[in-house]
């Protein structure tokens, strides 16, 4: 009876196995350094997000809430280290390659997630909830087959400076108060959402308001309550304007 059962075992292990050979892999990396749309490098964490393009598409057009057109997001790896991206190995069902992606390619697209907090911080979490910038890597394009391996070794440095797309219905955020406090001014706003990262602009005329602040924040929770952003006060420097970053 033993030995029946550890045939039984080792016939099903011997199947897996077989099944497990017909998987497709990717394997993809950046030599780095990866930027961003500032020439910042990529921070520790930063996201890259393998993408299946069906047949007929041009490319993947990223929205800042996370979501895409023109493409499926099979994979969002938050693995950046030391400016690029190292290998990561991705492993898809045979049956999948056959069926829902038998027909398009696949890409790697490095994403800009910084956010930035009220410390005037920024930050990446790795869920793909905010996203401010979105680029194919390129050479990262390949068809595959059941059983196939493709490598995206990409030995060029990669940046995210494409603005995403703002979803429709996201209406500019209104400033409820300016207030000079000391040597900084300190104005409010409401209507941000939390998606998109808001930036301070100033000038010396209502048509000349295009002195970046360099105070970004995270967009609020919620449309009513309010972000501060909080700038040194410049002479001259008396109408302020909030906008995307």
């Amino acid at each position: 009876m033993k030995k029946l059962m550890f045939f039984a075992v080792a016939a099903l292990a011997a199947g897996l196995a077989v099944a497990a050979q017909n998987d497709a892999l990717i394997s993809f990396s950046t030599r780095g350094p990866d930027k961003y749309a500032d020439n910042e490098d990529v921070m520790e964490g930063e996201s890259y997000a393998l993408v299946f393009l069906p047949k007929g598409s041009s490319g993947a057009v990223f929205a800042a809430d996370g979501t895409v057109t023109g493409g499926e997001i099979v994979l969002v790896a938050p693995v950046a280290k030391k400016g690029r991206c190292p290998k990561v190995l991705f492993e898809v069902d045979a049956e999948k390659v056959k069926t829902r992606y038998s027909k398009g390619t696949w890409a790697v697209y490095l994403l800009d997630t910084r956010s930035w907090g009220d410390d005037g911080v920024a930050r990446v979490t790795g869920k793909l909830t905010s996203v401010n910038a979105a680029d194919l890597v390129v050479g990262s394009s390949v068809k595959l087959s059941d059983g196939s391996i493709a490598d995206f070794g990409v030995d060029t440095a990669s940046k995210a400076s494409t603005a995403t797309a703002v979803p429709s219905g996201v209406a500019a955020p209104q400033i409820t108060g300016i207030r000079v406090e000391g040597a900084n001014v300190f104005v409010t706003a409401k209507g941000t959402v939390p998606f998109l990262q808001y930036d301070l602009s100033v000038g010396d005329a209502p048509d000349a308001v295009s002195e970046s602040g360099n105070s970004p924040r995270a967009g609020a929770g919620s449309a009513d309550e309010e972000v501060t952003f909080v700038v040194p006060a410049k002479p001259g420097a008396s109408f302020f304007k909030v906008g995307r970053k």
